[in-house]
């Protein structure tokens, strides 16, 4: 209804999603992961829907 209403649902979502997320055991884990997540970005922006893409006229 308001902005703190809305900040308090967005707190609560976070602590409960919190209990799923898993801990990276080492900092020797972060360059795999963000290597991951780049490829994962490249992969998913390339794929444009054909309604999406403009026509010459």
């Amino acid at each position: 209804r308001d902005a703190d209403m809305a900040l308090r649902w967005t707190a609560a979502a976070m602590l409960e999603a919190a209990k799923g997320f898993r801990r990276l055991k080492a900092k020797r884990h972060l360059p795999a992961l963000r290597a991951a997540l780049t490829a994962h970005r490249a992969k998913t922006a390339t794929i444009t829907p054909i309604a999406q893409q403009t026509r010459a006229a």
